[in-house]
């Protein structure tokens, strides 16, 4: 009795605690910093589907466009709890460090990255969370 009722732990515990959580996208944005206005100016972006997907741990997550996929590994990560965001400081699967805002209130996932020595924000405007 004591195994089966092991067994049905394992798979329910086991199995039911794996929870990765997916966000599907329409829509990327690309913004430069104006660091004498302290804001992000001059945004263009275009439709593209594209979908994130973070492990239960939140130790890595993938990236896949159309004609892409990305792995991303969190060096670390801080909740902020005025914004209701949580922040990602990552490497990418090629070497490259970004920070991911991944910010499910207002439904957006925004990379904050360096190109050409400047700053520039990547939005992703989040369709679905499952």
């Amino acid at each position: 009795m004591k195994t089966i009722l092991t067994l049905i732990s394992f798979i329910l515990l086991g199995y039911g605690a794996y929870a990765q959580t997916s966000y599907s996208c329409n829509y990327r944005e690309y913004c430069d910093w104006d660091s004498e206005n302290e804001k992000f100016v001059n945004c263009e972006g275009y439709e593209e589907s594209s979908l994130f997907v973070m492990n239960a741990e939140e130790t890595m997550f993938n990236h896949t466009t159309e004609s892409i996929k990305s792995a991303y590994y969190v060096t670390t990560k801080e909740y902020d709890a005025v914004n209701d965001v949580m922040t990602y400081n990552v490497k990418s699967d090629v070497g490259n460090e970004y920070i991911y805002v991944f910010d499910k209130k207002n439904n957006e996932i925004r990379v904050l990255a360096m190109k050409d020595d400047k700053i520039i924000m990547i939005r992703f405007y989040v369709k679905a969370i499952f």
